[in-house]
């Protein structure tokens, strides 16, 4: 489970998770019955190669990723260092939302607005985790923050550090910023104009519909953005106010505000840039997710020695870490200043 020294956060993220997921059905119920009016149907033919594509990404490409997660997932099963774990939760999540897809194809012929939800909404849980796993990987890896006894990567840049002066501290300084900037790129969602629509497009003599409805321009353009949006705020407020340990728990809110966001701004340039023919916009879609996928994997395997050798002791050295870190600030922080 992913850890605070404060206790384990594990049921609280899971009563959160179950809470917003089932927040956008009670807010858009309205939405999620309504079925597409008629004039918002366009009839578009497509070329032969156009709809190759779009058999091999449903048939080829989503497959292929689907089993690609599997087993990126049982290879992660028994680690325990936190950007592990939460890389093979944001795994998890998102493979159960692309099984979701795949049975709303087989056994709704794409009509179940609430099936189709769930693989939307399990994609941003599961981008949520996989940003916590970075933000982790890159704090105890790469730039060493919070380890107390490491040298932080950026104190070439700051000159000073927290950890052994009492100066601000610049990373920090940074994400104070830079959050203020994600909660402004937030506001580009609901800014968005809302218009259902569907192409109805023949794929090798198959009409097949590619909607948009109502329901999912609603979680995509206003849930995801202010729900990013307050996870933002919350995080902000932590790091600029909590005291003991600001940056563990800041980092939490940070990376479940990204998977929203992310998911969001996601659907938004697809949906915009293949307005008039939302096959590419499925095409494009089910594309970055194997590259994503992949990429996991081609990450896991060059650094498999540094990943999974030490793992069992790294998430007890995390913990550790992070607990001297905050008591050297605090030592730092202490000393009185000379008379």
């Amino acid at each position: 489970m992913i850890r605070m020294r404060s206790g384990t956060l594990g049921p609280y993220l899971g009563v959160s998770i179950v809470v917003l997921g089932l927040l956008p059905l009670f807010l858009y119920w309205p939405a999620f019955q309504q079925p597409l009016p008629p004039e918002s149907l366009v009839i578009r033919n497509i070329s032969v190669f156009e709809q190759w594509l779009v058999v091999i990404t449903a048939f080829g490409a989503k497959p292929a990723y689907m089993v690609l997660s599997l087993v990126w997932i049982v290879w992660l099963w028994r680690c325990q260092a936190a950007d592990l774990v939460a890389l093979r939760r944001g795994l998890i999540f998102f493979l159960a939302g692309e099984i979701a897809c795949a049975a709303n194809y087989v056994f709704f012929s794409g009509n179940s607005a609430v099936i189709d939800y769930l693989h939307s909404y399990g994609m941003a849980v599961g981008f949520s985790f996989v940003s916590y796993a970075i933000l982790e990987a890159m704090d105890f890896r790469l730039i060493k923050y919070s380890p107390a006894k490491d040298r932080c990567a950026a104190l070439s840049l700051c000159r000073a550090c927290i950890k052994y002066a009492d100066v601000p501290c610049g990373l920090r300084r940074l994400f104070s910023f830079l959050i203020p900037a994600l909660i402004a790129i937030s506001l580009m969602l609901p800014c968005a104009a809302m218009r259902p629509i569907s192409y109805r497009i023949n794929i090798l003599q198959s009409p097949q519909d590619f909607p948009a409805p109502m329901w999912a321009q609603l979680f995509e353009g206003q849930f995801c953005a202010w729900v990013s949006i307050g996870l933002l705020l919350v995080c902000w407020g932590v790091l600029s106010f909590k005291r003991k340990d600001p940056v563990s728990t800041a980092k939490i809110f940070f990376a479940a505000a990204m998977g929203p966001l992310g998911f969001g701004l996601m659907r938004l340039f697809l949906r915009a840039a293949y307005r008039e023919n939302l096959a590419w916009a499925n095409i494009w879609e089910e594309l970055t997710e194997l590259i994503f996928v992949a990429g996991v994997g081609l990450v896991l395997w060059l650094f498999r020695g540094a990943l999974f050798k030490k793992d069992q002791s790294s998430a007890v050295d995390q913990e550790n870490a992070a607990g001297s870190a905050e008591s050297n600030v605090s030592r730092v922080l202490r000393i009185p200043s000379s008379p």
